[in-house]
């Protein structure tokens, strides 16, 4: 009897550094992070998908 396992990692890193330090985050790095996370999920949803239908 088959038996599936589902299992999510999610691994962060907060660092708090002052305001003044660093630059604030522009619409343009926040379009391409978006973009790229999107793009992301698009991957892993089109190998779950794939793994889905070969395995019989």
């Amino acid at each position: 009897m088959p038996i599936e396992i589902r299992e999510l990692i999610i691994k962060t890193e907060i660092k708090t550094v002052h305001e003044n330090v660093h630059s604030k985050r522009t619409v343009q790095d926040s379009t391409k992070l978006k973009d790229e996370v999107l793009e992301m999920c698009r991957r892993m949803i089109l190998e779950a998908q794939k793994r889905e239908k070969y395995n019989r």
